[in-house]
C-alpha cells in the first residue's frame, strides 16, 4: 500500500506501507483498545466499538491481489490531496 499526501504549501510526503504490516497493526489496535478503554469518554468507546479490527485484517490480506487500486482520492479546495494505492 503506498500513500501519498500533497499539502498546500507543495510538501509532498509518500509512506510506503506493507499489507502485511497494516494487517499486525489492526491485530495490535484491537488489543490497545481493549486495555485503555478505562481511560476513553464514552463517546470515543462508541466509536471504536464500531470498528471491527479483525475483519479489517482480513479483508486486507484480500486486497493483496488487486495490486494498483485506489482506496482513497481526496483533494480539497486548497490544494490539498491524498491519495492511498495498493
Amino acid at each position: 500500500m503506498k500513500i501519498y499526501i500533497k499539502q498546500s504549501n507543495g510538501r509532498t510526503f509518500h509512506i510506503p506501507v506493507p499489507l502485511s504490516i497494516a494487517g499486525f497493526g489492526c491485530n495490535l489496535a484491537d488489543f490497545i483498545i481493549r486495555v485503555s478503554k478505562k481511560y476513553m469518554s464514552e463517546q470515543e468507546q462508541e466509536y471504536m466499538d464500531c470498528i471491527d479490527f479483525k475483519k479489517l485484517s482480513l479483508s486486507l490480506k484480500e486486497l493483496k491481489g488487486y495490486h494498483g487500486l485506489k482506496l482513497v482520492d481526496v483533494k480539497t479546495l486548497n490544494g490539498e490531496e491524498v491519495v492511498i494505492t495498493l
